[in-house]
């Protein structure tokens, strides 16, 4: 293994290296819905979520803003950090970034308005031998030497902020039924057939207008919608992914934020959380008016889940927990790195945080995501990641990384 690791570390040596409704009306159910499925009828098992070879199109319109980026002024040591952190969930989400560029053209940029992010070609060697490295699972000191061996920071600003904003998601595990009950009566919809049926704003959709692939808590549905995507765990103990399909493409309206100018929260305490307990405070009626402020709606299709796999994001690869962050793809391509110098939460309701430094992959992207500093980090699957994600709003400085022949171009 330590022969392996020789190699690996010493290629950078080398020549160049490379919201969600509460539908107004719920089927009755003594009343046939040939959309419903019934406890006792079998689950139908799902596909597998496809393994894309392909990297996604980059964005064809310019970046709008500015950035500025200059090297690190001593490398890997300047970075506050680094020396104790653990790159490995990095390693892992880079590993999978890079299975999405194997067919792509050496000679192609990762994003044509990005040059200074270079071609795949550039990243190529890089990629390989991140490859071998995760496969003989390496120590976080390993992984750390990795990094340093074939990369260099680049510190990344604009010309009037020096950070930015790092929010949180996460992929939610909601108890789910294959009927309406009193408790479980709120429906996780398939896309529509129709475009009619699909553009209907949030107050109109009900469980008449697709099909229903199960039926939730409404404020676990919410959240589910907020994520993007979930685990749908049944009455029986069966778990599958309920995958992002489809928007309604109406425009999104946070919640949280009719709350705040409601005056009935804060800005600091408009969290997941504080969100939840205000709908059970309030009631069923006042939480169906509450997320009909928000016109967007989502549609789901169901997956089966490849064990440890997080869901897909918008680089078409699982995202990986503490390893994967939602960009603006005009400033990152898909797949590249940074280092986050910021505040996470240690666990549920920790508002404060703790300083801290993390290496992570863009791999997804996210309507509220804009700009070259602000980014949401993926913390996993389930009730504790969740718990996390819900409170994580800090300020976050940016160093992305380069290979180093890319990032001698660039500031030579």
């Amino acid at each position: 293994m330590r022969c392996i690791l020789g190699l690996i570390l010493m290629g950078s040596f080398a020549a160049a290296c490379t919201t969600i409704p509460v539908p107004a009306n719920y089927p009755d159910p003594d009343v046939e819905n040939p959309g419903v499925l019934t406890e006792a009828q079998p689950l139908p098992t799902p596909p597998l979520a496809p393994r894309v070879q392909t990297p996604p199109p980059a964005p064809v319109e310019p970046p709008p803003e500015p950035v500025i980026e200059a090297p690190a002024p001593s490398g890997f040591a300047a970075l506050p950090f680094w020396v104790d952190h653990n790159p490995r969930p990095a390693l892992s989400a880079f590993v999978r970034g890079c299975e999405t560029w194997g067919s792509a053209d050496d000679t192609a940029y990762l994003n044509p308005n990005l040059p200074q992010y270079g071609t795949f070609g550039d990243w190529r060697l890089t990629c390989q031998s991140a490859t071998v490295l995760e496969s003989v699972q390496p120590s976080a000191a390993d992984a750390r030497q990795f990094f340093e061996s074939w990369f260099v920071p680049v510190s990344l600003s604009t010309p009037t902020e020096a950070d930015g904003l790092l929010t949180g998601y996460y992929e939610p595990e909601v108890d789910v039924r294959l009927s309406p009950t009193a408790e479980f009566s709120e429906p996780i919809l398939a896309k529509p057939k129709s475009d009619a049926a699909l553009k209907l704003p949030r107050a109109k959709v009900n469980a008449n207008t697709s099909r229903v692939i199960a039926y939730g808590r409404p404020i676990d549905v919410f959240f589910l919608q907020i994520q993007g995507s979930g685990r749908l765990k049944y009455a029986d103990g069966r778990i599958l992914r309920a995958a992002y399909a489809a928007n309604n493409g109406q425009p999104y309206r946070s919640i949280g934020g009719v709350l705040i100018r409601r005056g009935e929260l804060t800005r600091d305490q408009a969290s997941k959380q504080s969100i939840a307990d205000w709908m059970a405070r309030n009631g069923r009626s006042a939480t169906r008016d509450l997320m009909n402020e928000n016109p967007r709606y989502i549609y789901f299709t169901e997956q089966a889940i490849r064990p440890g796999e997080g869901p897909q994001g918008a680089m078409r690869v699982p995202l990986t927990g503490m390893g994967a962050i939602a960009v603006d793809p005009r400033y990152h391509p898909y797949g590249s790195l940074a280092w986050l110098e910021t505040t996470l939460p240690t666990g549920p309701g920790d508002y404060r945080g703790q300083p801290t430094g993390l290496l992570v992959s863009a791999q997804d992207t996210g309507s509220a995501i804009k700009g070259p500093l602000r980014a949401d980090l993926f913390f996993g699957s389930g009730d504790e990641a969740g718990d996390r994600a819900g409170v994580q709003k800090h300020r976050v400085k940016w160093t992305i990384l380069l290979p180093r022949n890319i990032a001698g171009a660039l500031t030579s």
